[in-house]
């Protein structure tokens, strides 16, 4: 099976080495492209704007809209977002039996909405 990576960018899984896998790489869970300059300041942006929405969508929270991202009105409770964390990671945990990269996309996902949620909602 061909390597492939998330792209938070469009939320879905691309193989390396694919038209699209190039120009999405620097948007993957893991960076993949150069660090600084413009490519730090997109990722910075993607991850408030696209970012956001593909965590709400690994987590189960497909109903959820938060516009603007960052400062919106609508994000789920704290306790809502760590049980729904909680639920797909006993799921997809790997000594479970799941699969890592779904794993690591439940771990990104909780990450994200963490660092992203305002303190007040």
């Amino acid at each position: 099976m061909a390597e492939r990576f998330f792209c938070f960018a469009c939320g879905r899984d691309h193989r390396t080495g694919t038209a699209i896998a190039r120009d999405h790489k620097r948007y993957s869970i893991e960076g993949g492209h150069e660090s600084g300059g413009i490519f730090s300041d997109l990722r910075e942006f993607y991850l408030q704007t696209k970012g956001i929405e593909a965590a709400f969508r690994i987590l189960g929270f497909d109903d959820v809209r938060v516009h603007p991202p960052r400062f919106g009105r609508g994000w789920p409770s704290r306790a809502a977002m760590e049980q729904a964390y909680r639920d797909r990671a006993r799921r997809h945990h790997p000594d479970a039996g799941g699969d890592p990269r779904e794993f690591r996309k439940v771990q990104w996902a909780i990450e994200v909405l963490r660092r992203y949620r305002p303190p007040d909602a």
